[in-house]
């Protein structure tokens, strides 16, 4: 009784609730789960419970909410839950409340409901059952992966232990999953989450975790280079059939690729479900990935969060209103509440914008109640001041049910006598009505007998039915804009919009078309006697001073009392008889007298037909108004009933087929014949082309060879023929599957036969349906009624049957061995010409790896390790050229007394020296931004490229090591040598650089060896 009624702190402290305080109790928390009240039962309960504390630190000495938090797991409605401290089951609602701030908070209200010695043996008992029990938290039942909470903990450890950068997590949803389960019911809707989770989980995805979090949202991480290598659009058309039926389901997907390793599990989930709600815009395709657009307007729905409430302390929210005037004379009669948002720093903030996220954010019904006071002391203000007064309608959102203070608000106004009873109406979208049912039923009525009125309103944006006008207590159905937008250029909504007002009418129900906005629709809405229009033809929404002065001008208008006075007639038709009209939408609908064939109703399409729908019939023959004759018709469907009360008939009027239903019954006293069906002509069509398209295969097949007829969905063989002896043996066979083994028992060997059974499976076909493919082929080798084995084309052809709408197979076979062996011919052909081709271009490149052997041969010092004086060249004139960074420094290395070195040890040591020294000189490069070549002898030249004022230090540290670089020889001794270094930074020619580094290495030699000189100043 508790659950999804907003109540106020005040109601639980004050005993609002009357509880038992023998066996129940209620605590208050914040969003932040800080205990703000506790009533007397739960101090005597729980006297850990503090005000100001968490409460899980309270009860349970934990630093996160409990695993089984109510709370913290957004769970709906009372639960039973095992108390840890006190051994007993009790029951826990959390209760959605308004805190005194403005917040929304909790109440956790709780009942005892057993001991454990008279609780069922399923329920807990021991703390091993339970800590298994709060383990069943982490999974989802329904299809054995994880929930929500299993996800986050999974995820989690994983990204402990792996880079999160590498992976992205994937939400899937089934687009409008709501008619799966209205049509297949609960049942056959948890087959078909069941089957697109393992589908996408078994899917090119290999998701790492898998989980679903609620409804028919599923959640997958996925390693981040898979995912983008795949083609996630390959994944949003699932079929799955129920054996009766094959039903196509289209998914949307969003997608977050982890980025931040800060950032938590939770908020990569949000980030990914908020993209996957941008996949329904054009520009994404179904698969929308997360972006900073995406982030942007994420923190746009956070402000506006967060700056709602000031802005309704400051009264930054405006009320407007749109009049609505009576269609006949366009004279206002009443006014709709809109409301604006007028920021002091966004500006003026769209609806469109804020409502959707004060829904979501729980705080659309305190902008309600904001609506409601202004509108309310408007009117008063209105009266007090003498002005004139039209009824103002104020729309209620879906969660204003729930809130009991608001509905009592409703009932306190309209209950004072400060303004007349009627002078605030109210509106209610078909979407609350849906969903809500008996609590919005029993709250609407109580509405209408405080004096109001109740409008549906955006009628056919949602969950469109003319069934739910009976089911419900309205005054006035709003026809919604998308119908209006559309008046001009669809037939099929002006037929829908004139069988709406038409049917509202004949149940005693008043109209408005909304969004009314030029003379086409309104001449259209007026001659099919709409009642009321609003929109901007007439006016748009107006301040409460535009709209004062509104009324003002219109005053000697304004007569509130004839509203009424186009009442629509009373219902004509009984009300159980209504099943007669609502339940065939979409089909032509005529009632007649059949005594004198004079029309009782016709609806939209069937006035269509008759070539002057604006004409009435009522009272009118029907063979006059429909076909312009002067007596019944030869294909009356009345002369077609017999003696029957109720028949299916089949008319064919020359130009158009029908398929009715006729049937005798009585409206208010009185005999009618109801006819109710459907052009067929398309389908009659369908039929035609259906015995073509078989005629058209069999015609193709050539002589000799089997055909088989079977229905895929009904599971059973049709038919065998052909020429083939093999084929016209196989008769009276039951099921699909049995008759493919049969046929595939033809293929000589186990290997094809079992190919051959997995292509022309029942399943494999159907699979082939359900992707668009009408066509299946497969050759392979297969005994001939000679006893050859010889290569065949086995085809199977899926054709749609549109008397039963059965999905068939034709499947029969081709000789193709002498078209097998003319391709064999042409393939060795081609093969040995493609490997001529190979062998050539092995040729070509065996030249070319020769030559850029050489070349680098010449560009690379083999015994130092350096680049050659040719490459040095090369790289000097690329950056003449500016590719790559410029040349900052050149140096000049000259190994001191090398000759010595020659003479002393011999040519051999001078190798090893040039050979140790190149292989330091070449990683001092690597680790200096340095490029060393040998430029002659034991001369090397460095290019520098980094910052001037370093090269002194770095040539000084290579220095340094060359001297403390101990070089071994053969027979084991060591030997050290020095270097001189000279080099320049002045910018000019770099063949002038080298010179310039060159005398300065001189320079040094000259100064004593084993130095650096520059001699640039």
């Amino acid at each position: 009784m508790l659950h999804g009624s907003a109540v106020s702190e005040a109601d639980l402290t004050s005993g609002g609730y009357q509880m038992s305080e023998k066996s129940s109790g209620t605590y208050v928390i914040d969003p932040e789960y800080n205990v703000i009240s506790v009533n007397q039962t739960l101090k005597e309960i729980y006297p850990q419970l503090e005000i100001g504390k968490k409460c899980y630190q309270c009860l349970m000495n934990l630093e996160e909410p409990c695993p089984t938090c109510p709370v913290a797991n957004n769970v709906k409605g009372p639960q039973t839950y095992m108390d840890p401290i006190r051994q007993i089951y009790e029951t826990v609602d959390a209760v959605d409340m308004v805190l005194q701030d403005g917040r929304v908070g909790h109440a956790l209200v709780m009942s005892t409901v057993g001991e454990s010695a008279f609780v069922a043996a399923k329920l807990p008992r021991t703390k091993e059952e339970l800590t298994k029990l709060l383990e069943q938290q982490y999974f989802d039942p329904l299809t054995g992966g994880f929930s929500r909470k299993g996800f986050i903990r999974e995820a989690g450890l994983l990204f402990q232990r792996a880079n999160p950068g590498e992976y992205a997590i994937a939400v899937f949803d089934i687009h409008n999953f709501k008619a799966i389960n209205d049509i297949f019911g609960v049942e056959g809707g948890d087959q078909v989450l069941r089957y697109v989770f393992e589908t996408l989980k078994n899917s090119w995805l290999r998701p790492v975790v898998s989980a679903r979090i609620e409804s028919d949202w599923f959640l997958f991480l996925v390693n981040r280079g898979r995912l983008h290598a795949g083609n996630p659009d390959s994944l949003l058309n699932i079929s799955w059939s129920n054996e009766s039926r094959m039903v196509h389901l289209h998914l949307r997907c969003g997608i977050y690729n982890v980025e931040d390793a800060d950032t938590t599990v939770t908020n990569m989930i949000e980030w990914a479900t908020l993209a996957k709600e941008f996949a329904d815009e054009e520009e994404y395709g179904n698969v929308a990935v997360f972006n900073e657009s995406m982030r942007k307007s994420y923190v746009g729905h956070a402000e506006i969060i967060s700056g709602f409430q000031t802005s309704i302390r400051n009264e930054e929210f405006k009320v407007y209103y749109q009049p609505i005037v009576r269609a006949s004379d366009g004279k206002i009669c009443s006014a709709e509440a809109l409301v604006r948002w007028i920021h002091p720093k966004m500006g003026f903030i769209v609806p469109n914008t804020f409502i959707p996220a004060l829904e979501k954010s729980g705080l659309i019904s305190q902008l309600d109640r904001y609506v409601l006071g202004h509108v309310f002391d408007f009117q008063k203000e209105l009266q007090d001041q003498g002005l004139p007064l039209v009824p103002v309608s104020v729309n209620l959102s879906r969660q204003d049910f729930y809130n009991d203070h608001l509905m009592n608000d409703i009932f306190d106004y309209t209950q004072e006598n400060s303004v007349p009873k009627g002078a605030v109406n109210f509106e209610v979208t078909e979407t609350s009505v849906a969903v809500l049912r008996q609590n919005c039923s029993y709250l609407l009525q109580q509405i209408q007998q405080s004096g109001a009125k109740v409008l549906l309103d955006d009628f056919g944006s949602g969950y469109s039915s003319l069934g739910m006008i009976g089911d419900y207590s309205f005054d006035i159905v709003k026809i919604d804009k998308t119908f209006i937008d559309q008046i001009e250029f669809k037939p099929t909504v002006r037929a829908v919009i004139t069988s709406t007002i038409d049917m509202c009418h004949r149940i005693g129900l008043q109209t408005v078309a909304e969004g009314v906005e030029n003379e086409k629709q309104l001449s259209f809405l007026r001659r099919n006697h709409c009642d009321f229009i609003q929109g901007y033809y007439f006016s748009k929404p107006l301040s409460e001073e535009d709209f004062r002065a509104y009324l003002l001008n219109s005053r000697e208008e304004i007569d509130v009392g004839k509203a009424d006075a186009q009442k629509a007639q009373g219902p004509e038709v009984d009300f159980e008889n209504l099943v007669d009209l609502i339940d065939h939408a979409g089909q032509f609908i005529q009632v007649c007298h059949p005594e004198d064939y004079t029309m009782v109703f016709a609806n939209a399409m069937t006035t269509a037909i008759s070539g002057h729908p604006d004409e009435p019939y009522e009272g009118r023959k029907c063979y006059q108004y429909m076909l312009g004759l002067d007596a019944p018709c030869g294909h009356c469907p009345m002369k077609k009933m017999g003696n029957e009360t109720e028949k299916n008939i089949e008319v064919d009027d020359g130009e158009h087929v029908f398929n009715l239903k006729g049937r005798y019954t009585v409206w208010n006293g009185r005999k009618v014949f109801i006819e109710y069906g459907r052009d067929v002509t398309d389908t009659k069509i369908a039929q035609n082309r259906y015995t073509e398209q078989i005629r058209s295969i069999l015609e193709t097949i050539p002589e000799g060879q089997g055909v088989f007829h079977m229905d895929l969905t009904d599971d059973r063989w049709l038919s065998s023929g052909g020429n083939a002896q093999n084929a016209r043996r196989m008769q009276n066979v039951g099921d699909v599957d049995t008759r493919i083994r049969m046929i595939g028992s033809f293929v000589p060997d186990r290997a094809g036969q079992e190919k051959f059974f997995s292509t022309f499976s029942r399943k494999a076909q159907m699979n082939a349906y359900a992707q668009n493919h009408h066509q299946i082929v497969l050759e392979t080798l297969s005994y001939y009624d000679d006893r050859s084995i010889r290569w065949s084309r086995i085809t199977a052809q899926l054709i749609d049957n549109p008397n039963n709408g059965h999905v068939e197979s034709i499947l029969y076979g081709v000789d193709i061995s002498k078209e097998k062996a003319h391709l064999e011919e042409m393939e060795r052909k081609r093969r040995q010409s493609r490997e001529e081709k190979e062998e050539l271009q092995k040729e070509v490149e065996t030249a070319w790896d020769m030559y850029n052997q050489a070349d680098r041969d010449r560009r690379y010092d083999c015994l130092t390790g350096l680049n050659s004086r040719l490459d040095l060249y090369d790289a000097m004139d690329d950056a003449k050229e500016g590719k790559g960074a410029p040349i900052t420094a050149v140096m000049m290395l000259d190994l001191d007394d090398f000759k010595n070195v020659n003479d002393t040890y011999g040519h051999a040591a001078g190798d090893q020296c040039l050979k140790v020294l190149g292989k330091k000189i070449r990683l001092f490069g690597e680790q200096n931004d340095i490029t060393f070549y040998r430029f002659g002898g034991e001369e090397i030249v460095g290019i520098y490229r980094g910052e001037k004022d370093q090269i002194t230090a770095k040539a000084e540290d290579l220095l340094d090591r060359i001297r403390k670089t101990d070089i071994p020889l053969k027979d084991g001794k060591t030997i050290a040598i020095t270097a001189s270094i000279g080099y320049t930074t002045k910018i000019c020619d770099y063949q002038e650089m080298i010179s310039g580094a060159d005398r300065a290495m001189y320079a040094a030699k000259k100064n004593g060896k084993d130095r650096v000189i520059c001699l640039d100043s």
